[in-house]
């Protein structure tokens, strides 16, 4: 380097002397056209716009804010590529074998500053550009690598296994451009199947191969980029990095929901246990375990809420206590009905439809206490019959008669009916839940 003659007039540079002949050539010769020998580091392209382009935005690992349990830290690099017409060389002359030139000191030359301006004011963001490559045609190439805390909204919809939605808003402002414009080559989406990071992935006092491997329940599944414009200004491009993580708890999802779900589903088959009294047991039973699964999703419940969201696990429990509310209640009424005495028959085939559902589906009948009589037959003069004809099914004038037996048939019935919907809907709401 020392021998490079194009270094002679640029001896108030910074840079050491350590890049190639080649830039020192572009070097002198922006100098000779602009007069300031620090014009390739610090202004852009003379140009009234300038466009970037995205190759790839690569996330390495996502860690868990401190003192957050949902904030991220993103680390990750941006490969992207501009146009400098100043670092255009000529292949024919001196330089004719030189494709490509390799910059070593990233300050050499003028960078866009892609960097996010919202939460970086507690001074813990990171941000560097290295491999800048430059080819003959003036397009630059380089790498930004970047540690910034994002900007995250969860999704209690899915509680306990949310959704975090977390971006980064980077902005290449330029004073001296008018229009700064991004465009993406590579992917706009991406699966990824990481973990996030509970603590820092290493400490000062570690070495990297005593990396801390402790994470926490989020994984990130995307990657997505994408280009809007910042408050509607047309000239005022952002670039939007984010990954979207999922909570993966599945363990304590099956404690929340195949309990409570076992449990419903018993209450509601609680016709094939016997009689209403057995029935009654059973449902309450069930209604304590319903009620100790709740207690516990109360206890994982965050401190702060859910932002006014309501969990669709809460509404699944609403549900599930609203038909464990109705089945008992049908029950209980059903009991105190069939505790009262009757004296008016029920419609025939309404009772035969309701003793084919209890003997036939549901293996259940009301106890036998009275006996059945499903016709009277009064005779004007029974005393003219034979004595050995008047037997217990003729039913004499005055006599009270008792179909109370009949209508527990039919209160049985819309019991077990009532029980059968309320098994369907379950059904199809636990097909929903689940798949």
């Amino acid at each position: 380097m020392v021998q490079c003659r194009y270094t002679k007039n640029l001896t108030n540079r910074a840079d050491g002397g350590d890049e190639h002949c080649l830039f020192y050539y572009l070097l002198n010769r922006e100098y000779e056209d602009s007069g300031n020998v620090h014009s390739l580091s610090t202004f852009p392209p003379r140009s009234d716009e300038m466009k970037i382009t995205i190759e790839n935005v690569l996330v390495k690992y996502v860690e868990l804010v401190k003192g957050s349990s949902y904030q991220f830290n993103v680390f990750g690099d941006i490969y992207l590529n501009w146009k400098d017409e100043r670092l255009k060389w000529d292949k024919k002359g001196e330089f004719e074998n030189y494709d490509h030139l390799y910059i070593f000191n990233s300050s050499a030359i003028w960078t866009p500053h892609v960097i996010d301006h919202t939460l970086c004011a507690d001074g813990g963001c990171s941000y560097s550009v290295d491999d800048i490559d430059i080819y003959d045609d003036g397009t630059v190439y380089a790498r930004i690598q970047f540690k910034y805390q994002a900007s995250c909204v969860v999704d209690y919809r899915k509680f306990p296994e949310e959704d975090d939605s977390c971006c980064i808003f980077f902005t290449a402002f330029e004073p001296n451009v008018l229009k700064t414009q991004f465009e993406i080559e590579g992917k706009s989406k991406e699966k990824l199947n990481r973990p996030v990071y509970a603590q820092k992935v290493y400490e000062k006092e570690e070495s990297l191969n005593k990396a801390a491997q402790e994470h926490s329940p989020w994984v990130v599944v995307e990657r997505s980029i994408s280009v809007s414009h910042l408050g509607g200004l047309e000239t005022l491009e952002v670039l939007q990095v984010c990954v979207k993580a999922e909570k993966q708890m599945s363990t304590v999802r099956v404690a929340l929901l195949f309990p409570v779900t076992l449990a419903t589903y018993v209450m509601l088959a609680s016709p094939l246990f016997g009689d209403l009294r057995t029935q009654i047991f059973v449902k309450l039973f069930t209604l304590h375990v319903q009620t100790l699964c709740f207690l516990y999703l109360c206890t994982i419940t965050p401190l702060n809420g859910f932002l006014g969201v309501r969990p669709r696990i809460y509404i699944f429990y609403e549900i599930v206590f609203t038909i464990s509310f109705c089945s008992i209640l049908v029950t209980l009424v059903v009991m105190a009905l069939s505790r009262v005495k009757r004296n008016v028959p029920p419609s025939h085939r309404l009772f035969l439809s309701a003793k084919l559902i209890n003997r036939v589906v549901c293996c259940i009948e009301p106890e036998r206490t009275d006996a059945y009589h499903r016709f009277v037959e009064e005779e004007t003069n029974p005393e003219a019959r034979p004595t050995s004809e008047v037997n217990d099914s003729v039913i004499r004038r005055g006599a009270e008669l008792d179909y109370t037996q009949d209508w527990r048939h039919i209160y049985l019935a819309l019991n077990n009916m009532f029980s059968a919907l309320m098994f369907s809907v379950f059904l199809f709401m636990t097909f929903l839940e689940f798949f």
